[in-house]
């Protein structure tokens, strides 16, 4: 017989994200127009949406909190932000691949714009004393695209690069929402940086994917235009923003 887990278990997924399971339905989640702003256990609050938690020595801010039901499960996923698109489109154009970029332990987000910085492209880390992390600075200071490296607090480091001349009309293309008329090559390239297969969600916008367009089609109750990009334009969240990313005393 199973014993149902009464404790919550915090578990990073990533620089920007951590995933509470275990005793969820414990928890209450308190909601405004359908966004949870908090969430409450046996004890009082223990999540508050603008505060900064620690989970297994990384902090986090909480600034959005996502419930996923599976069956009999509840999970939640807690956010300082979600992968920009400049992430997952503009990021390959340095070449490599996400795991090459520390995509999963310290790599934050990627953005096209900062407040000092124009048409560029620019990655956020966590700052790190790892030896690797490190190497992997002295390696990006070495690229030819490098144009300079800050730090916007003592928790990150920003790396901007220019735009690489062979991609120039890709990332015009981005900036214009035109995701679908990528070069072929770099669609492709895209997918290889993000070890995809072509039926992934981001080729399937990439391509155009008659199931996709059925998805957005009944989300949205209207009828696309068989051209029509299978994902919204980009706003301002591709441009930079300490505040988002900015960590309080911990709560």
């Amino acid at each position: 017989m199973a014993v149902k887990c009464k404790e919550l278990v915090y578990t990073p997924l990533n620089a920007i994200t951590f995933r509470i399971t275990g005793g969820t339905k414990s928890l209450i989640p308190h909601e405004l127009n359908g966004v949870i702003h908090a969430l409450e256990g046996p004890d009082g609050i223990i999540l508050s949406v603008d505060n900064t938690t620690e989970i297994k020595k990384i902090k986090y801010k909480v600034n959005f909190i996502e419930r996923t039901i599976v069956g009999k499960t509840i999970y939640y996923d807690v956010h300082m932000a979600k992968r920009t698109k400049s992430s997952i489109f503009i990021m390959p154009m340095l070449g490599g691949n996400k795991k090459l970029f520390f995509w999963d332990r310290l790599f934050v987000n990627a953005f096209i714009e900062t407040p000092e910085e124009k048409d560029c492209i620019a990655l956020l880390y966590r700052w790190s004393s790892d030896p690797l992390f490190i190497k992997f600075e002295k390696a990006l200071s070495k690229f030819r695209s490098f144009r300079k490296k800050y730090d916007p607090n003592p928790y990150y480091v920003l790396f901007v690069f220019d735009i690489p001349k062979r991609y120039k009309r890709n990332y015009k293309l981005f900036k214009e929402g035109k995701y679908s008329k990528f070069s072929k090559t770099y669609k492709i390239e895209i997918l290889d940086f993000h070890d995809l297969e072509i039926d992934n969600e981001v080729g399937q916008i990439l391509f155009q994917s008659p199931k996709r367009k059925k998805i957005m089609e009944d989300k949205l109750g209207t009828i696309l235009e068989d051209d029509s990009e299978l994902l919204s334009i980009i706003n301002e969240e591709e441009t930079f923003d300490l505040t988002k990313y900015k960590l309080n005393k911990l709560i």
